[in-house]
């Protein structure tokens, strides 16, 4: 993984190629793109755009190069695609920042390195899931800015001013009053670089929800303990699936779906007693 990094690291002025990269990893391309993007909590995609205008950066600063020169070094055809990419990231225009104005988000090369994993007990089995229509919202996570995954789901599931999606999904708050509108099972779905919260029909109350159909197939599904903190769950159990239980399973992943399952109460103190998680991963064996 490391010598795929510096491939690309090595050839951000050029057009990436993936399949090279993942050869370097001794993996498959569809490997690679998924391993890196839960590794990193980012796609390959987005990761090659940060580095680029990290070292966009540099240039204007260190050298005398004009900015839209600079621009089509890093793969940008006009200065204004690029001071709008620049600006994103970095906050501010790069006009300014040769000025010496501001600060800048910048992103250092990625690197990987061996640790102990496995080892602790995973509540595992396997399903046949059948065709399943979902209602929700959804949001892109990818190139949107955000630190990682965690941070884009703890700001759809909850606010402190009631706008969270499972208010408008189900018209109700959470901790209302001998209110039971939020109960049941919730689902929360990651693909093509999006996050969607929906549930099922019989539990939509609102308009206008987007509709995900989850594909009939096998799926892996693993389990947590009751009464633990979803922010806390989630992230331990997709390590412990990717990193130790898929490596060694037999299976493989088959599409980068993946889902989280939560059964949830809208009463806080039935709610950290007894809500518990799930994740399920399409699999298909080796």
């Amino acid at each position: 993984m490391n010598a795929a990094v510096r491939y690309i690291d090595n050839n951000l002025c050029e057009e990436t190629d993936i399949e090279k990269a993942a050869l370097t990893a001794g993996i498959t391309a569809d490997s690679f793109l998924r391993f890196f993007s839960y590794m990193t909590g980012m796609t390959i995609k987005e990761y090659i755009r940060r580095r680029r205008l990290t070292l966009a950066a540099n240039d204007i600063r260190g050298s005398s190069e004009r900015i839209i020169d600079i621009a089509i070094k890093y793969g940008y055809d006009s200065a204004d695609s690029f001071s709008r990419a620049f600006t994103k990231q970095h906050g501010i225009t790069p006009s300014e920042y040769r000025k010496n104005v501001g600060e800048l988000k910048i992103y250092p090369p990625a690197s990987f390195y061996i640790i102990i994993k496995g080892a602790k007990k995973m509540v595992l089995r396997i399903i046949e899931l059948p065709e399943t229509e979902l209602f929700g919202i959804s949001e892109q996570y990818d190139g949107e800015g955000y630190n990682n995954r965690e941070e884009l789901r703890s700001k759809m599931w909850w606010s402190s001013d009631n706008t969270a999606v499972p208010n408008k999904i189900c018209c109700a708050k959470w901790d209302e009053k001998g209110s039971t509108e939020l109960d049941g099972v919730w689902y929360g779905i990651w693909q093509d670089g999006r996050y969607m919260i929906a549930r099922e029909r019989a539990d939509i109350k609102a308009g206008n929800m987007e509709t995900r159909v989850l594909p009939a197939g096998t799926y892996a599904t693993f389990k947590t303990e009751r009464g633990g903190n979803a922010w806390d769950e989630f992230p331990k159990l997709f390590e412990q699936i990717f990193d130790s239980w898929l490596p060694s399973s037999g299976y493989r992943q088959k599409s980068n779906l993946a889902i989280e399952v939560l059964h949830l109460w809208t009463d806080r103190e039935v709610r950290r007693k007894n809500r518990w998680y799930e994740v399920w991963i399409p699999v298909e064996p080796k």
